[in-house]
């Protein structure tokens, strides 16, 4: 696979996982589990969505470049998010006792191949 082809696979995927938390954050929390969520948490989703969002145009943006730099930056701030994703889940799991929901180990089997990706696709970028 080509470094482009994973760079719009992450861009695609953070599109999809932002689009609903903006549009239908109550769909979005429902899916998580918080059946009806108040104002703090739907404005918690929009915020993440907006962020996903920005992750993709920026990913967009890198996928565009020629600059190595702009490619490998963005590559490895995948890779600091997404395994940080992972060890705040974990922790909100197994410390805070936070139910899971009920696909966590698709997305969390998604994260980790996304951030080795990442890290792989940056060292290949040099």
């Amino acid at each position: 696979m080509k470094t482009n082809t994973f760079i719009l696979i992450v861009t695609i995927y953070s599109l999809l996982l932002g689009l609903p938390a903006i549009v239908a954050p109550i769909m979005a929390s429902e899916y998580f589990g918080q059946v009806s969520p108040n104002a703090n948490e739907l404005s918690l989703f929009n915020f993440l969505g907006g962020y996903q969002l920005a992750m993709g145009y920026l990913g967009y943006v890198a996928y565009r470049s020629t600059d190595k730099a702009t490619r490998r930056g963005w590559l490895l701030s995948i890779v600091f998010l997404t395994v940080l994703a992972e060890v705040v889940y974990y922790y909100n799991l197994n410390v805070r006792h936070m139910a899971p929901h009920k696909t966590i180990a698709m997305d969390m089997g998604i994260w980790a191949v996304m951030a080795i990706g990442a890290l792989y696709f940056w060292n290949k970028e040099k």
